[in-house]
């Protein structure tokens, strides 16, 4: 990873700034976008080695293709977009609410990939993030499912189609908002979860995913699931 240049949307918390964390160590040059200026100065301030950063609503199409005007040629691409996560059981939808998720993980990193190729930016490789109700259901998740979904029928695709840049995805199980976050693990025990492993994952579990992408060549189509087990179960 010495010297590659990487570029993560979402990359202010959670997994995006594990990931940056990782890439920075591993002696990458690392962008990270993100919608609020608040998280990208305290993760530039919390990440140990020199990043560049910049605002972007990745959701807003003529945002993305001014980043790509300004960003030069990148090795890797990542989109660790979450958006606010909503849970509601479908016969209740606030539709705008599913169009706002929508909006911002599905088409956010739609308009990425897009606009990256378009622009030439990219010379390696792109990853997006999916996540495992796309491949199990629970109750209230049916918004997140179709998301997810969408989104992976997306990477399979534009693998075929872009080759040889690489595209590929990171599919999240239950991931931890802090260390021992037992409220977590409570409400995805009450969704009928039961994790082989009996925990949540880390950040910097998750983020292992992205690097090993970016780092194995022959891996593209590919929908990298870390769930401690869930979907065995």
């Amino acid at each position: 990873m010495k010297g590659k240049n990487i570029v993560i949307v979402g990359g202010s918390s959670g997994i995006g700034l594990a990931l940056a964390k990782k890439a920075t160590q591993a002696g990458a040059n690392v962008t990270i976008a993100s919608r609020s200026s608040a998280k990208l100065k305290l993760a530039s301030d919390e990440i140990e080695q020199p990043i560049t950063i910049y605002k972007l609503d990745a959701s807003i199409e003529e945002e993305v293709i001014g980043f790509f005007k300004e960003l030069g040629v990148i090795d890797h691409l990542i989109s660790t977009i979450k958006p606010t996560h909503i849970s509601q059981q479908f016969v209740d939808t606030e539709i705008c609410n599913h169009k706002s998720a929508f909006e911002a993980k599905y088409w956010g990193q739609y308009f990425l990939a897009l606009h990256a190729i378009r622009s030439n930016s990219v010379s390696e490789g792109i990853i997006l993030t999916s996540g495992i109700a796309a491949s199990r259901g629970y109750v209230g998740f049916s918004g997140t499912a179709a998301i997810n979904g969408a989104i992976e029928s997306l990477v399979k695709s534009l693998a075929v189609e872009l080759a040889p840049i690489r595209v590929n995805a990171v599919s999240p199980g239950f991931i931890e908002r802090f260390p021992n976050d037992l409220a977590r693990y409570s409400a995805i025990s009450d969704l009928g979860s039961n994790v082989p492993l009996r925990r949540l994952g880390s950040n910097l579990e998750a983020a292992e995913g992205y690097m090993y992408l970016m780092k194995n060549k022959y891996t593209t189509g590919s929908i990298l699931t870390i769930d401690g087990g869930e979907l065995c179960a």
